[in-house]
């Protein structure tokens, strides 16, 4: 059987091999014998587990359905990290089985955040190997948008549609059936092909440049694999924050923005396509967030903090305008990293903890087809452009004529399932809060909690919260429900629906053909 056309599962337990073993020769050339003896013994097992596995699968991967592809997917996300979590717990026992799968969860969700109170106890080893489970997991999480969710116009396929430029996009309502569309180990294997060369090549420059820049080698490879896949992990417990350099943090915004686009995983969009970029909605919508919170946050020095004691010289200006700028980017690509001046951000708008901004940008997330969390933005285009096409409705009466004509793709199911959407991403924080107050937690650390693990934003909740709460204080039951959210939010609710069956999505298409259908008839009785 060619490598390539693996299972999905076993191609996920075999990624992890390589890098046990990329682990185990760093500990050995840093005289850890016991990570070294731990990961090398977990190698050979996991390889011998994946074989197993891989033949055991292998009679049953074609033809199935888009739910048991779903269905394998969720089995990814869920068992994966138990097998990555075995040796982090024979090195760091302290932790427990079950915080070490959690650990591996946020890793491989893209989530992060982390169990261990003491970052710089922990050895290197062990930080290395949070790197890699996150950084397999953004790749996991862009060979399954691209070979799962958008032939089956899911993962914001079904808003954008295939005049956006999405990948794999039909036009129409979400598929549950799979006779339209080519195999799934053909799937996966172009999926692999177009994404892996670009997700590690944009990797390695990026942990080079953080090595020119003067960060340690554990440092430039972490920090390189987590802003890659957004998955905001540092050996350090300030984070990007550690390096206090403004060379570095710039690096790492013009990167973020690759990641959070779907046009970087594009061959023929990646080069020479500069005006493709310029017009993409995503990125135009990203920068126009982040620049008015930046502006918000920035012209509220002279306009609202009046009590405010900040300097006005133009040094601190800068530094709180440029943390103000790299914080709000990273947690609006779902990253969670901190500027090294967003101190002097905050002081500067007078603002001690501006939480509601920075989970509302949590919440919005990324782009489609990325390792982002979040509604997405081209859910929340979607909405806009659908409110301001109403409120042109309402403000000029007589151009309904022309609005019938135009009620279609985006406006119309794009719209709907983007509202749909919304409406479902509310519902499961609701359910996530309610169930972290019952197991004894404060409203308030419940809805933090809620919101950053459904956005896939983990550093949010030690940023956002009052600080006398963390991962490492979570009781069991409280990990377990976060851990949950965290899959839901990595698979998204509209995926997860599919899950149990074609009924949901009927009633979809039928409301949304029912829509299209209403604005054919306004068209035609004008005419």
């Amino acid at each position: 059987m060619p490598l390539l056309r693996l299972p999905l599962l076993p191609f996920c337990l075999g990624a992890l091999v390589p890098g046990m073993l990329a682990v185990a020769a760093y500990a050995a050339r840093y005289g850890d014998w016991q990570s070294l003896r731990f990961f090398l013994a977990c190698a050979v097992v996991t390889g011998f587990a994946t074989a197993t596995v891989a033949v055991a699968l292998a009679p049953g991967v074609r033809g199935r359905t888009a739910a048991a592809e779903l269905r394998e997917l969720v089995a990814c996300w869920a068992l994966v990290p138990m097998v990555a979590a075995v040796p982090l717990w024979l090195r760091t026992p302290f932790v427990g089985f079950g915080g070490a799968w959690f650990e591996m969860l946020c890793a491989f969700t893209t989530t992060g955040g982390s169990v261990y109170a003491e970052p710089g106890t922990i050895p290197p080893a062990i930080h290395l190997w949070r790197g890699f489970v996150g950084w397999s997991g953004g790749l996991l999480t862009l060979t399954a948008a691209f070979a799962i969710l958008a032939p089956r116009n899911l993962g914001g396929t079904e808003t954008s549609l295939q005049a956006d430029g999405l990948p794999g996009a039909t036009g129409g309502a979400p598929m549950l059936g799979g006779s339209s569309i080519a195999g799934i180990e053909d799937r996966l294997v172009r999926a692999v092909r177009r994404v892996l060369p670009a997700y590690a090549g944009l990797t390695a420059i990026l942990a080079l440049l953080f090595s020119a820049l003067d960060q340690d080698g554990l440092s430039a490879a972490v920090h390189a694999m987590s802003i890659v896949s957004t998955s905001g992990i540092s050996p350090h417990p300030q984070g990007m924050a550690a390096a206090r350099s403004l060379p570095v943090e710039a690096i790492a915004a013009i990167f973020l923005l690759l990641a959070t686009t779907r046009l970087t995983y594009f061959p023929s969009r990646r080069v020479g396509r500069l005006r493709r970029w310029l017009r993409d909605p995503e990125l135009l919508l990203l920068l126009l967030l982040v620049s008015t919170v930046t502006l918000a946050l920035f012209l509220r020095h002279w306009f609202g903090a009046l009590t405010a004691d900040a300097a006005e010289g133009t040094p601190d200006a800068l530094k709180a305008l440029w943390g103000a700028v790299f914080t709000s980017l990273s947690f609006a690509t779902t990253t969670g990293f901190e500027s090294a001046f967003w101190q002097s951000a905050r002081g500067w708008s007078g603002l001690d903890n501006p939480a509601l901004i920075l989970l509302g940008l949590c919440a919005i997330g990324g782009g489609a087809a990325t390792t982002a969390g979040g509604i997405k933005l081209i859910r929340f285009y979607a909405l806009l452009r659908h409110g301001h096409f109403e409120l042109e409705r309402i403000a000029q009466p007589n151009s309904v004529l022309a609005a019938g004509a135009r009620l279609r793709g985006i406006l119309r199911q794009g719209a709907f399932f983007a509202w749909a959407f919304v409406m479902l991403y509310a519902a499961a924080i609701l359910c996530s809060m309610i169930a972290l107050t019952v197991t004894g937690m404060k409203f308030e650390d419940a809805l933090i909690a809620s919101i950053s693990a459904i956005s896939n934003t983990g550093p949010a909740f030690g940023t956002v919260a009052p600080g006398d709460i963390d991962f490492s204080r979570l009781s069991e039951s409280q990990r377990v429900i976060l851990a949950l959210i965290m899959i839901l939010g990595r698979l998204e609710m509209l995926a997860a629906i599919s899950l149990f069956g074609s009924g949901a999505w009927g009633i979809l298409s039928i409301r949304t053909k029912n829509a299209g259908n209403a604005g054919r008839k306004v068209a035609q009785s004008g005419r």
